[in-house]
C-alpha cells in the first residue's frame, strides 16, 4: 500500500510550524506492513505467525498512519494528509476484515446452510469462496483511491511515483487472486504470490523514502536523492 513525498527537491523544507515531518512517521507503518503482509502473502510467514501481524497493522499501520495524517493536515501538506490518513484507515479496516468481517461471512455462511443438509465441507467451500468475492469487491474501491494518488503523486518525485506505481500492481494482482478463486474458495495460487512479492519490493521502495527523508533531513543535505519531478515555483 504507498508512501508519499512533497519534499521533492532533496531535504524537507523547514517548517514554520512547530510540528514536524508527518511523513516519515506515518510512511514507515505503511512501509512495515506492507513487508508483513507481503511475507505472509509469499507464504514465507506460517499461518499462525501471520496473525500476529494484525496488531501491526492495527496500531503501526492504522492507528500511528491516521494520526500522522492529521498532524499533515494541521501542517498544511494536503497531499501527505490525503494518502497517510487513506491508508491509515485501510489498515484498520484491514484489521478489522481479519478479525471481525471475515469469520462473521463464515459463520453466517454456516448457519444459514446448517438445515438445508448441505455437507460441513459444501458450507466451507461456499464460506471461502464468498470472503474471498468480498475481498476483491473491497479492493476494486482502493484501486480506484490508488489510482487517483498515482496521478497526483506526478507533482512529487520519482520514487514516489513508483511507490504508487507497485501499490496499483500490487491491487490488482489481489484482486485477480480474490476474485478469481476456484468453488472452493482459495484464491488464484499465481496470482496472490505475485502480489506478494510485488508489496515487498513496495515495502522496500517505502522505506528508502523513509530513509531519504529522514537523513536528507537530519544531514541536511541529500544523501538520498528522490529525482524530484516538479519544482516549487
Amino acid at each position: 500500500m504507498t508512501v508519499t513525498s512533497l519534499s521533492a527537491t532533496g531535504p524537507a523544507p523547514a517548517h514554520d510550524s512547530r510540528i514536524g515531518h508527518s511523513l516519515v512517521v506515518g510512511a514507515a507503518g505503511f512501509a512495515w506492513c506492507s513487508l508483513a503482509l507481503g511475507l505472509a502473502t509469499t507464504g514465507a510467514i506460517n499461518t499462525a505467525g501471520s496473525s500476529m501481524i494484525l496488531s501491526g497493522t492495527f496500531f503501526y499501520g492504522g492507528l500511528v498512519q491516521l494520526v500522522s495524517g492529521f498532524f499533515a493536515l494541521a501542517s498544511g501538506a494536503t497531499f501527505v494528509a490525503a494518502f497517510l490518513t487513506a491508508y491509515g484507515a485501510f489498515w484498520l479496516g484491514y484489521t478489522a476484515i481479519q478479525v471481525y468481517v471475515a469469520p462473521h461471512i463464515v459463520a453466517s455462511v454456516m448457519a444459514s446452510g446448517a438445515g438445508t443438509g448441505a455437507s460441513a465441507q459444501a458450507l466451507g467451500a461456499q464460506a471461502g469462496h464468498d470472503v474471498a468475492q468480498a475481498l476483491g469487491m473491497f479492493l476494486i474501491a482502493w484501486l480506484v483511491v490508488t489510482v487517483i494518488f498515482t496521478v497526483a503523486s506526478l507533482g512529487t518525485n520519482a520514487v514516489t511515483v513508483l511507490a504508487f506505481v507497485l501499490l496499483d500492481v500490487t491491487i490488482v494482482l489481489l484482486m485477480t487472486a480474490y476474485l478469481g478463486a476456484s468453488n472452493a474458495g482459495a484464491p488464484n495460487n499465481g496470482a496472490l504470490h505475485a502480489a506478494g512479492w510485488t508489496e515487498i519490493i513496495l515495502a522496500a521502495v517505502a522505506f528508502y523514502i523513509v530513509l531519504a527523508e529522514l537523513a536528507n533531513e537530519t544531514l541536511r543535505r541529500a544523501v538520498f536523492p528522490l529525482f524530484p519531478l516538479a519544482r516549487a515555483a
